[in-house]
């Protein structure tokens, strides 16, 4: 008895492919086939009595294309879905639409080279961290159609999900590399604005310059702004006068880590000076003062008794005028500074230290640093009040660099912007399912 080519004998019930595949209603399966690893679906409008949407006449078919669509696997086999669109013409000579294509954005929007379905998925996947080149993999077509799609859906997603800015209460702006280019590798920065309470991405903008970042402060809308309370910012003029200029309003707040990091520079700044004039040198494996080098910056030597004992011993040998010491000694009243809870006394403690920094006996790095203190002082002092940072800022920077990462960097900022956004913008990808782009 002969066995039956089952292969040859498989019949595919078209009903049932407009089911699982296509799914819309006046939509008709002309064809389906499988060439190789690749399944191909070709389909077509239902259209009954076409009329011109210009005079509202009667059309006819002029011809009929057929356009490719990358679509989603189906039972792990990629599929193409072949359109059969209906170009048309109108039957009136006065008319000045001469012809005209019919569309459905159910299938597929006009512009994009995947299926509707196909290109809502991409955008969600890019949101999870994927890279387009692996989604042009799954669904067997080019990067160029996957990176289509997220710019076209991608950027509709961001548009109509308009509540993202609606309970933003205080936002932080801070500066992330972009882009080196040329033969000097001259940098590109952007401005990345997060909403700091709720730990969101809220936009970014092309540069750090003053007029651009203000002009995107002023075209939100007017409730946003004056909701808005707090500004947090490093110590950047240019972030300070657009919150001054365009929300004059809201409280700004200095960072911690960055006023930390300035105290932190000017004990080491204090360390290597030193040890340049006493030793005629840099520092060197065997000299005090390098061996002090870390106990000098970390929080663990204030708590430890060892630690401050041992660091004592060294600044006694390499610091025989005590300005290293000095310098210690304000940075660590400046981490005291944010151990006090009550506003008041952090102010006037605060004061304190930039009387006793701005000595002329103090070492010259302390005094610069009593001077950024003074300078800064009500956006310091505020951090008692408002209890917000830009420390989320910093971690979407992060989130940043790693869409930069996977990607292998970026040359065209809006395609940078859009995959940012989607992965740490924490946009309402439900708003997709609804969406309609034409």
């Amino acid at each position: 008895m002969k066995k039956k080519n089952l292969s040859a004998s498989v019949f595919v019930d078209p009903s049932e492919i407009v089911t699982h595949l296509v799914g819309l209603k006046e939509v008709r399966v002309l064809s389906y086939c499988r060439r190789g690893p690749v399944g191909e679906l070709t389909v077509e409008q239902v259209v009954e009595n076409p009329t011109c949407p210009n005079c509202g006449q009667r059309a006819f078919v002029k011809e009929r294309p057929i356009v490719p669509y990358a679509d989603l696997p189906f039972g792990g086999v990629p599929m193409t879905i072949f359109w059969k669109k209906h170009r048309m013409k109108c039957v009136n000579p006065r008319c000045s639409t001469l012809s005209f294509t019919l569309v459905d954005h159910r299938i597929a929007a006009k512009g994009a080279m995947l299926t509707t379905r196909a290109a809502k998925w991409v955008v969600k996947e890019i949101g999870s961290g994927q890279t387009v080149s692996h989604l042009a993999r799954e669904l067997n077509c080019s990067w160029d159609a996957v990176n289509r799609a997220m710019r076209l859906y991608g950027e509709a997603l961001l548009k109509a999900d308009t509540k993202r800015l609606k309970d933003t209460t205080a936002i932080g702006l801070d500066e992330t590399l972009f882009l080196r280019r040329g033969p000097y590798k001259k940098k590109s920065w952007s401005t990345t604005v997060c909403d700091v309470v709720n730990h969101q991405l809220i936009d970014v903008v092309p540069t750090r310059e003053f007029t651009e970042v203000a002009r995107w402060l002023d075209h939100q809308p007017h409730h946003v702004k004056e909701n808005l309370r707090y500004g947090c910012l490093d110590m950047s003029r240019t972030y300070a006068a657009v919150f001054s200029v365009v929300t004059p309003k809201a409280v700004q707040v200095i960072d911690r880590f960055h006023v930390m990091r300035h105290a932190i520079a000017a004990v080491d700044e204090t360390r290597r000076r030193v040890q340049q004039v006493h030793l005629g040198h840099r520092g060197r494996s065997g000299d005090p003062l390098y061996k002090a080098r870390k106990l000098l910056i970390i929080k663990a030597t204030g708590d430890d008794p060892e630690l401050q004992s041992r660091l004592q011993g060294l600044l006694e040998l390499g610091d025989p005028n005590g300005e290293v010491a000095f310098a210690y000694a304000v940075k660590e009243a400046v981490a005291r500074f944010y151990t006090i809870e009550d506003p008041e006394e952090a102010t006037s403690f605060l004061q304190d230290i930039i009387d006793t920094a701005s000595k002329k006996s103090a070492p010259r790095e302390v005094r610069s640093l009593a001077r950024t203190l003074r300078n800064w002082f009500a956006g310091i002092t505020a951090w008692h009040r408002a209890r917000v940072s830009n420390g989320p800022t910093e971690g979407m920077n992060n989130l940043i660099k790693r869409v930069k990462r996977v990607a292998f960097g970026f040359t065209n900022f809006e395609n940078f912007r859009i995959r940012a956004l989607l992965y740490a913008g924490k946009p309402n990808f439900r708003v997709l399912d609804s969406m309609v782009v034409t």
